[in-house]
């Protein structure tokens, strides 16, 4: 489940249409209204601190009803901590707070499409590293590329886009 989508409820659509989105682009997305384990187990916060960490990126989505939610800070919060990359999805005109000026915004459709694109060529570099480069002294793969250049790259091609 490499894309961990973060909603209200209330957002419940537009969760819905990214994750559709991106498993039509062949991404693999973890919303957990289709996940039985989270809507069934008693400890709700090990099964989405455990769908994190097996995820490679967070789109959290934000709206003007975010502010009331506690698991969306939440899941930011752990999806930091597990060094994910994170885009934040803006719906309608929300106000965001600061902290997420961090990573990159995307507010349209084409910036979603971007992140797509951003995704495909992180994993593309990725495989090549793996396929070209020695492993290190112990026998392991060298570390994965960073998630700024992820971050990077993303608000480029969102900046770029905004440019007329």
């Amino acid at each position: 489940m490499p894309v961990f989508i973060s909603y209200r409820h209330a957002d419940v659509n537009l969760a819905t249409r990214i994750y559709n989105r991106l498993n039509t682009s062949g991404i693999n997305a973890y919303l957990d209204r289709f996940d039985g384990e989270s809507q069934t187990t008693d400890n709700i916060t090990q099964v989405i601190t455990q769908r994190i960490k097996e995820s490679t990126h967070l789109i959290a989505v934000v709206s003007n009803t975010t502010s009331q939610s506690w698991w969306v800070p939440f899941e930011i919060g752990e999806a930091t901590i597990a060094e994910r990359r994170i885009a934040t999805y803006q719906a309608s005109h929300a106000s965001l707070p600061e902290y997420l000026e961090k990573w990159p915004i995307m507010r349209y459709d084409r910036h979603l499409d971007f992140f797509i694109q951003a995704y495909r060529e992180e994993g593309a570099s990725i495989r090549s590293r793996v396929l070209n480069e020695p492993l290190d002294p112990h026998g392991r793969q060298q570390q994965r590329p960073s998630a700024g250049n992820f971050h990077r790259s993303l608000k480029s091609s969102i900046r770029n886009s905004m440019v007329f």
